[in-house]
């Protein structure tokens, strides 16, 4: 995964967090070992021990996160935000000590009180921090509540990252938002895996960075490869309607609409299916047009407009889909 990862182009990979076991551990180390062009990030409590494991791995980056919201502090950590401050500061210190550069996340951020907030990011700042990443969680602040906040924060002058979770379905949104206020690096997985209903998906942000900003410098004609890889490796499908990677995204079905993408496929896509390493496809059932029938006949050399009509009945009585190679078989027993 990570190669492939590194090939479509990613700018960061997260490896993990190698506290959590010997194998992560190991992976984490293998990773390290392979001589990839994305920085690498493995993640870390605010904890020197955290650090030492991050040390190990060889990484050049890590992720120290600690939550500062009122809630968090009292019913979670017990303590007070001075001994939490205190506690970040020291890791942040070691890791920058021992060459590391530093990404840290004030975890729930978009629902820690902006009190605290800006104090461990003045913080932050001060211990020159590489980059902050802000977390939704949750996944479920509004998209402009989302964009006043990374707008506030990037005023900090540090490297911002947004990390959106899709709890509500406003991952995506969100990261739009983020990228609109100025941040410069967006969280994503493939298939959109994680905690609970996960993050912002690979193949939907690579896509909203190529149509919609320019941004050309990521292969997204693998897009379709890695959602299929990870599928494999987790036993996890994307459902087929899903954008981009789903089964169904290119298919067309309804009559008229595979009458017109016949013509000229951007009628219905907005970007052409081979963009991203797909191939179209054309449904045949009852919903099916003249066109439909024809687009497939013609490719086994049959033009022949009665037997067109003729089959085109049989689709339309049928309750089954039609495979291509059922209707050239239907179509040549019509011809008998």
């Amino acid at each position: 995964m990570a190669l492939a990862l590194d090939e479509f182009g990613v700018d960061f990979i997260e490896v993990g967090h190698p506290a959590v076991s010997d194998d992560v551990f190991a992976g984490i180390k293998l990773v390290s070992n392979q001589g990839l062009r994305a920085n690498l990030l493995a993640h870390s409590r605010a904890l020197i021990r955290d650090v030492d494991y991050v040390l190990k791995v060889g990484t050049n980056w890590i992720g120290i996160f600690f939550c500062v919201s009122e809630a968090c502090l009292k019913k979670r950590f017990g303590i007070t935000l001075e001994q939490a401050m205190n506690r970040i500061a020291e890791a942040i210190e070691y890791a920058k000590d021992h060459g590391l550069k530093v990404r840290f996340t004030p975890e729930d951020t978009t629902r820690t009180e902006w009190r605290n907030l800006e104090a461990v990011l003045r913080l932050a700042k001060e211990l020159k921090v590489d980059r902050v990443s802000i977390a939704d969680t949750t996944g479920s602040t509004h998209p402009l509540k989302f964009y006043l906040l990374v707008q506030k924060i990037v005023s900090f002058g540090i490297p911002v990252n947004v990390h959106c979770h899709n709890d509500l379905g406003l991952a995506l949104a969100n990261a739009i938002m983020g990228i609109e206020a100025g941040a410069s690096l967006v969280d994503a997985t493939v298939n959109g895996l994680g905690e609970r209903a996960g993050i912002v998906d690979l193949a939907q942000i690579a896509t909203v960075l190529y149509y919609h900003y320019g941004v050309k410098k990521y292969k997204i004609d693998m897009l379709y490869y890695l959602s299929n890889l990870v599928s494999k490796i987790t036993g996890i499908k994307v459902q087929p309607n899903y954008p981009i990677v789903g089964a169904n995204a290119f298919t067309h079905k309804a009559g008229l609409h595979v009458s017109a993408v016949i013509k000229d496929p951007t009628f219905y896509e907005f970007l052409p299916a081979e963009t991203f390493g797909r191939e179209r496809t054309i449904y045949v059932d009852r919903f099916a047009g003249r066109d439909t029938i024809r687009y497939y006949l013609e490719r086994a050399g049959i033009t022949d407009e009665k037997i067109i009509d003729a089959l085109l009945r049989r689709v339309k009585s049928s309750r089954e889909p039609f495979t291509w190679e059922r209707l050239i078989e239907e179509a040549r027993r019509l011809m008998t």
